[in-house]
């Protein structure tokens, strides 16, 4: 498996969709459950981290994620099935109905779902947005990022992986409880 493809029913997804679970915390901080959640800044004015790579914490998070996993090469992306405006047409793939948030569910290796959304819309890496909850088969941990929030995103892991977490990316990550107020949006002053 060497791509991005339509996962192959919704059945992937079912552990995230709890009755008990607000919508609203779904989308920051994946299922509840974990060991440990973690906000991680998306590089705007973290130390050390340079604007031209600002964008690349998702990227780092997950290739560390990857390694805090029994099945790196088996991973799923669900992404906001409205975040190009229907430009280009959505791709065919099964639906995760996350309440104002409806999500299309892709498979492939962990390594490569950071452009989950790329290449399911272009077929290539162009660029795009994060893909906004993406978990390994073996559920070890849940990346979170909701499509409003340009500051932060989330990870439900273990201790482990939220100290491979921090050691990856120093400076850009700090240790929260499920569900707490978080701010979405950078400070203009």
């Amino acid at each position: 498996m060497t791509e991005v493809r339509p996962a192959p029913n919704a059945d992937a997804a079912r552990w995230l969709l709890r009755a008990d679970v607000d919508w609203w915390d779904l989308v920051r901080y994946g299922p509840p459950g974990f060991d440990v959640y973690v906000r991680i800044a998306f590089g705007h004015g973290v130390e050390g981290v340079d604007p031209e790579e600002e964008d690349r914490a998702v990227r780092a998070a997950l290739a560390t994620l990857a390694t805090c996993t029994a099945t790196p090469s088996s991973g799923y992306a669900a992404i906001w099935e409205g975040w190009t405006g229907g430009h280009p047409p959505t791709p065919e793939a099964p639906r995760v109905a996350i309440p104002h948030r409806e999500m299309l569910l892709f498979t492939g290796p962990v390594d490569v779902l950071s452009d989950a959304p790329a290449l399911a819309w272009h077929g290539s890496a162009l660029g795009g947005p994060d893909p906004h909850l993406v978990w390994p088969e073996d559920q070890a941990w849940c990346l979170a990022c909701e499509v409003d929030e340009e500051i932060e995103f989330t990870v439900g892991c273990s201790v482990d992986a939220s100290q491979a977490l921090t050691k990856a990316l120093p400076g850009a990550v700090r240790r929260v409880h499920y569900g707490e107020p978080a701010p979405m949006y950078r400070d203009p002053a």
